[in-house]
């Protein structure tokens, strides 16, 4: 009996104050979050995809240069294009941001919506897994996806897929 009380507890204790955020994102959505993310790599010629053979949809310049800026319009198109099928979870599960730099796209970050709100994952070299994370972990990554989100609703510039709907948390009210 005592056993078992003290294994409740332990449980209890390990699991955490409860957040907003699921304790796990379905593997499904998991799945086509990261997928999403590295077609739209690929596309917008984004991480290390162009030296592995990918060919973007957008010009960045000629061999080896990336001279041309690149428009959000542009990139836009280009991202909507690798999307339009395929991807049965985004609007619904997730959405995709593409903050924009100067010169054109800087990333892709998926952030998850509705039932599994509060996950997210941020685009990384071919190597690399880019799992999504829970935004309120006290972890380096969970921290660092808790930025880039700020980071993107701030920025009027970010390109947000589908165009309608975006993954922002409510802006603080004042009195």
């Amino acid at each position: 009996m005592i056993t078992t009380a003290l294994l409740a507890a332990t449980l209890l204790a390990a699991a955490g104050p409860e957040t907003s955020a699921p304790r796990r994102l379905a593997p499904a959505v998991a799945k086509e979050m990261t997928e999403a993310i590295v077609v739209v790599n690929k596309a917008l010629g984004l991480e290390s995809w162009p030296m592995r053979g990918a060919q973007p949809c957008i010009d960045r310049g000629g061999q080896g240069i990336t001279a041309k800026d690149v428009t959000p319009d542009e990139t836009r198109k280009c991202a909507a294009s690798v999307l339009d099928k395929g991807f049965p979870g985004l609007g619904k599960s997730y959405v995709l941001a593409v903050p924009m730099a100067s010169v054109g796209p800087a990333t892709v970050i998926a952030l998850s919506i509705a039932d599994g709100a509060g996950w997210a994952a941020y685009s990384c070299d071919p190597d690399r897994k880019c799992l999504p994370v829970k935004l309120s972990a006290p972890s380096k990554w969970g921290k660092r996806m808790a930025e880039r989100q700020a980071k993107a609703c701030a920025d009027t510039t970010t390109l947000w897929f589908p165009a309608d709907q975006r993954a922002c948390p409510p802006a603080p009210t004042t009195p």
